[in-house]
């Protein structure tokens, strides 16, 4: 492979098609936003001949500076480093040390299927986006460049074999460590769902739309009669309508949560080999993620409301902080659908990541009920000046409701607030209505402070920070004397060790 790589080479031309797509979705990254400007627009004649032309020209535009970005990209490997040449105007040459990089991604997207071509994406840690992709290569040459880049050691003069053998050897050489059936991806989407993206959308769509000619619709005034009869005749019913509605609303979603698992992770595969996991799946989109395990920093395993229901984890493999494998906010490289007991035999299988923990803690030590004195009455500040100067009416009735679910929810995040010292490992717990747990090994602490208010001065209670490559974990309102045998736990073991961990 060096041989090859070791000159400027070119990508295939199909690449085209990659930079262009790339193009479109920079141009339509805002796309809630123009979802009511398009609608609005739409219906006030905004289909002139000048749409169609601005249209046009902005296709060709597109085309033009994809072709340009085609012709001006280049890359070899040279003295264990990635180089990519590219740039329009202005030409820029990047360098990326092998010892660098976090994760590399062979995937194959559905328009590069009937040509056989891959794509291999390069994430190093902290970026904030891909830090290289080489696209259109053939089978061959992505496989054979997806492991040189993973490791670190390899020789460049390595010969390289068929696809076919290459195939067959990566397929011996990992280990299976986690599957998932159709069933568990199906189950992932349904808990995993966040309805609230569709309220996104839709709600823009439903602002625009005119209500008062919808009144005198025969079907809608026929339902509001029914309504009316036999449901608004008591508050009973009309909590158990609105909460069927909630729930129709929630499954609705859920379909298209559970598709897009399906298509995006089946037929899920997580595998090991030596140091580096892989995971492996989806139809639309064949994806081969890579992870060197030393670059993991945390382990979560979050379990969202209705995967308490059904005794679900999601775990995810959270790495330096910036750009990570998997997309959900702070997402990580997952493995979804985990009971406990499948989080038992997954653990040891992830030896080399620090943490030596064998299964999930059953409870844990609570912070000091002072977090909660401390913000569980502010929101009832705003109904009781309200209610001082207007009296008890419907408006500061609602804030009274308001402001009692607000405590609600303080209080249920402090419930849900603790931490369990375990050896050189330290266990979060955190959460709301669903609750999450993190497995943090304090070797990988990069900083630690302390720090006291007055009141907890007197209480002995103290805030510990832990500062990690993923991330600062906060541990508020604990006991002096825990947090501050983490901290001289955590400087101890870091003093002397000069490892490249991150």
């Amino acid at each position: 492979m060096t041989n090859k790589f070791s000159q400027w080479s070119s990508l295939s031309a199909w690449s085209v098609i990659s930079f262009t797509l790339f193009a479109i979705k920079q141009v339509l990254s805002s796309g809630y936003a123009l979802i009511p400007v398009i609608y609005t627009g739409w219906n006030q004649g905004f289909s002139s001949p000048w749409v169609i032309v601005v249209g046009l020209l902005s296709v060709v535009a597109i085309l033009v500076y994809s072709v340009l970005q085609w012709l001006k990209f280049s890359f070899k490997i040279d003295n264990n480093k990635l180089n990519i040449k590219h740039g329009i105007i202005f030409k820029k040459v990047d360098e990326i040390p092998f010892n660098k990089i976090q994760n590399v991604r062979l995937q194959q997207p559905l328009y590069f299927r009937p040509m056989g071509l891959y794509s291999i994406v390069v994430e190093t840690a902290g970026s904030k986006g891909n830090e290289a992709e080489l696209s259109a290569l053939d089978y061959k040459e992505a496989l054979a460049l997806k492991k040189h880049l993973m490791t670190e050691q390899e020789h460049h003069s390595e010969t390289m074999p068929s696809a076919a053998s290459l195939s067959q050897h990566a397929d011996n050489q990992h280990n299976t460590v986690v599957r998932k059936s159709l069933k568990e991806l199906v189950l992932f989407g349904l808990y995993q769902n966040n309805a609230i993206w569709l309220a996104v959308i839709l709600g823009p769509i439903f602002g625009q739309l005119d209500w008062e000619s919808m009144e005198n619709l025969q079907s809608l005034q026929a339902f509001w009669a029914w309504y009316d009869s036999n449901i608004a005749v008591s508050m009973i019913f009309q909590i158990a309508f609105a909460l069927l509605a909630l729930t129709l609303f929630y499954l609705l979603f859920s379909i298209l949560s559970m598709t897009s698992a399906v298509l995006k992770y089946s037929p899920y595969r997580l595998s090991r080999s030596g140091n580096t996991l892989h995971r492996t799946g989806g139809i639309i989109a064949k994806q081969n993620d890579a992870l060197a395990i030393k670059r993991i920093q945390v382990v979560k395993f979050y379990q969202p409301f209705v995967g308490r229901l059904f005794k679900l984890w999601t775990v995810y493999f959270q790495q330096v902080k910036g750009h990570e494998v998997e997309h959900r906010g702070s997402n990580n490289m997952l493995v979804p659908s985990m009971k406990r007991k499948d989080i038992v035999e997954l653990l040891p299988k992830l030896k080399g990541i620090e943490a030596n923990a064998n299964q999930l803690p059953s409870r844990y030590q609570h912070i000091h009920l002072g977090w909660f004195w401390r913000r569980g009455w502010l929101p009832l500040l705003v109904p009781a000046i309200n209610t001082y100067f207007h009296g008890l009416d419907i408006f500061t009735e609602t804030l009274w409701v308001a402001a009692s679910l607000f405590c609600l929810a303080i209080y249920l995040r402090y419930s849900q607030y603790g931490y369990v010292i375990e050896g050189d490992n330290l266990w979060f717990h955190s959460g709301l209505l669903g609750h999450s747990w993190q497995l943090i090994a304090l070797s990988k602490v990069q900083h630690v402070a302390i720090t006291q208010s007055p009141n907890q001065q007197r209480s002995h209670l103290a805030n510990l920070d832990i500062g990690l490559a993923s991330g600062t974990i906060k541990l508020p309102y604990i006991s002096i004397n825990d947090a501050q045998h983490i901290a001289e736990r955590s400087l101890t073991l870091i003093h002397n060790d000069h490892r490249n961990w991150i």
